[in-house]
């Protein structure tokens, strides 16, 4: 996929199967369900997870409240649409149903899955700072093993094999994320030789897979972290064997 289509589902906020629904008094957080249908049902809950935010004070009061249970997604929140409350709960926040983190799969070392089309990847981040610090960690480790330079300096890969510079980051790219597998992490392309970024997952190929635009193609030169973030993706689990 296209460094272009996934910049554009970030700055819109779009996840693939993870949306924000916001409660009638107050922003319930993404995948959270709202607390009543007008606001009625009491104190709305707090969505939970990925990452849920707080409800407002309902202006009527009602019975029932806004809770934190209930499927990943959310629900609807209640049928009543006067000054009662609703008598149905809003559901937790959280991942969507539609991204079934850490199954499937057998954990690192592995591969990105090649030849998975766009809308199977169906969650994504909702923004370069969610992120796993560890993993962060472990791509400059590598980067900095490969080419000899300190972190956070600036390092020239024109010794990487290629005629351009967009074959030197490719070079690059395929040298980090085997020595990332050596580590038993599980990394890669989202297409081998194609793609400008890596992809880097520590719990597996079903689990989260963290995007890292590693290569600045006008040195060439190495991009650390923090700067080489693009957040995370997920996967349909039917790729991973």
């Amino acid at each position: 996929m296209t460094r272009a289509l996934w910049a554009s589902l970030v700055v819109l906020g779009v996840a693939f199967g993870c949306g924000d629904d916001s409660g009638a008094d107050g922003v319930a957080g993404p995948d959270g369900g709202k607390a009543g249908a007008d606001g009625s049902a009491g104190l709305s809950g707090s969505g939970g997870g990925w990452p849920g935010g707080s409800g407002g004070t309902s202006s009527s009061g009602g019975s029932a409240t806004g809770g934190t249970g209930g499927a990943p997604g959310g629900g609807s929140g209640g049928a009543a649409t006067g000054g009662t409350g609703g008598a149905a709960t809003g559901g937790t926040g959280g991942v969507d149903a539609g991204c079934p983190l850490g199954t499937g799969g057998s954990g690192g070392p592995c591969e990105f899955p090649q030849g998975v089309p766009d809308p199977d990847f169906i969650c994504s981040a909702a923004s370069y700072q969610d992120t796993d610090p560890s993993v962060d960690s472990a791509v400059n480790s590598a980067m900095a093993k490969l080419t000899g330079c300190g972190v956070m300096s600036d390092c020239d890969l024109s010794s990487f094999a290629g005629a351009t510079a967009g074959d030197k980051c490719q070079s690059f790219f395929a040298a980090v994320t085997q020595e990332l597998r050596a580590q038993g992490f599980c990394a890669g392309q989202h297409a081998v030789g194609s793609t400008d970024e890596i992809a880097v997952s520590k719990p597996g190929c079903a689990g989260k897979w963290y995007g890292y635009h590693v290569c600045f193609y006008g040195g060439p030169k190495v991009v650390w972290n923090p700067g080489a973030r693009r957040g995370w993706w997920v996967i349909k689990p039917s790729y991973c064997k």
